[in-house]
């Protein structure tokens, strides 16, 4: 009871804000799509289409009032909305037409929603916001399932979270992949932070959460979780300026999770190496063939759930059917073929590539440090994500998508920060007789008068 009568308040907060800062709703919509307070409260929400009334809000909001400074169109954000019309075309030839529809209903809004987002999500402020927001919707199902492993240890496909069953959060592969994105974001905030105190207390409280995700992250078990950690600590690592410190608390890291692990943990983990000596391992080499070769003969792929008419035969001669993807990759060539599989490459890899240019372009200028920082944090997450999610099928689900808002949103900033203020009227007229030196420092070339630099400044 306590706990649906705090969600529909907070629910309640985000429209009234909304109403004054029409930017609010998209973060609504964020912690409606993250958090999903539906499945969680017990009376109201849980019979109100939340998802679509924050949604109808965000986008009925930014085109009657909130209209400026749109974003140039990029190479994601065009690829974002071509896949968003692609999967709509595959669904016209499913192979299982109910099943696909059900799964193109959440996976459209998912993709449409976050090229939505640079349109809203532009100012210092803002940016932080809307990284504030889905790192402490998703703490709301860390924390507890990262103090429960404390206690019990954990253990495959158990839920210690806010929420039950096999499906978005409640699912191990998804919530660890989450949980080790979370970890640069956590640390990011924890030292560039505007909204909230930066104190010794707001840092030990980011760091303590960047602690139970990677604890909730072990304990579900999942040996993708171990590689997406291998991944993020090298990344990291290789981004880090203070290489050793960082070292030696990875190494406090390792040693604490090879003291502390179970042998069931162990076992589970040991099959990466031999993958035929555990079934589920095999089954997904076996799935992984018959989705390769189904994309030979069916290049612009099955549509939505096409792992449904997938035959898998064991080595004893068994067979099974419907076994699913258990690979973002694999997922996409069956589901969207050789074209999403592209697709959705390219709009990671560019990001990528673009984010590391991005960050060394501002490292060395203090007003936009924390754009670098940023940069790498997003960098490490979308790495992360692509190397963990080799073993998860969740190409579709909000945490990559948003994440390349987030790189597009912070792209579109710096722009607009490095472009010189014009000056009009008699300031023109000086301007004109008075011409700045290339060497002239920043300052005198329009630099700190960007209101962008300023705090919330756009």
């Amino acid at each position: 009871m306590v706990r649906s009568l705090y969600l529909i308040i907070v629910f309640l907060v985000f429209l009234g804000a909304g109403a004054v800062a029409p930017f609010v709703f998209t973060l609504g919509y964020v912690w409606v799509d993250t958090f999903r307070p539906q499945a969680v409260a017990l009376m109201f929400l849980n019979q109100l289409p939340v998802a679509m009334i924050m949604g109808v809000a965000a986008f009925g909001s930014y085109l009657a009032m909130d209209r400026r400074m749109p974003p140039r169109l990029n190479l994601a954000t065009t690829l974002t909305v071509a896949m968003g019309i692609w999967i709509t075309m595959t669904v016209m030839w499913a192979e299982v037409p109910d099943a696909a529809w059900e799964k193109w209903n959440w996976a459209f809004k998912t993709v449409m929603f976050s090229a939505f987002v640079p349109l809203v999500i532009r100012s210092r402020v803002q940016i932080e916001a809307f990284a504030q927001t889905y790192v402490f919707s998703l703490a709301a199902n860390v924390v507890p399932f990262g103090l429960k492993t404390m206690i019990s240890g954990g253990g495959y496909g158990r839920n210690l979270g806010l929420v039950s069953g096999n499906s978005n959060l409640s699912e191990g592969g998804l919530l660890s992949t989450l949980c080790l994105m979370m970890i640069p974001m956590a640390f990011f905030l924890a030292k560039h932070t505007q909204l909230l105190p930066r104190n010794r207390l707001t840092w030990l409280g980011y760091l303590g959460l960047s602690g139970l995700a990677l604890i909730t992250a072990l304990g579900t078990f999942e040996r993708s979780a171990l590689i997406g950690m291998v991944v993020l600590g090298s990344y990291m690592l290789s981004r880090s300026r203070h290489k050793l410190v960082f070292i030696a608390c990875a190494a406090v890291v390792v040693a604490a999770i090879v003291y502390t692990s179970s042998g069931a943990w162990s076992e589970r983990i040991s099959t990466i190496g031999d993958p035929t000596k555990e079934t589920s391992a095999l089954t997904r080499l076996l799935v992984w063939k018959w989705t390769f070769n189904y994309a030979l003969s069916h290049p612009f792929g099955g549509g939505f759930q096409a792992y449904i008419i997938d035959r898998i035969e064991y080595p004893n001669g068994e067979v099974i059917f419907g076994r699913a993807f258990h690979s973002i990759y694999f997922e996409l060539l069956g589901e969207q073929g050789w074209v999403g599989l592209g697709m959705f490459l390219t709009i990671g890899i560019s990001t990528v590539l673009g984010l590391v240019r991005l960050s060394r372009r501002t490292r060395k200028i203090p007003q936009l440090e924390w754009c670098a920082d940023m940069s790498d944090a997003l960098q490490s997450a979308l790495v992360t994500f692509l190397a963990a999610a080799t073993f998860v099928g969740i190409a579709f689900q909000p945490m990559f998508w948003y994440f390349i808002a987030m790189a597009i949103s912070l792209r579109e900033y710096v722009r607009r920060a490095e472009q010189p203020v014009q000056p009009s009227g008699w300031r023109a007229r000086l301007a004109t007789a008075t011409p700045i030196s290339p060497e002239a420092p920043m300052a005198q070339q329009g630099w700190r008068q960007r209101p962008a630099l300023g705090r919330g400044g756009r």
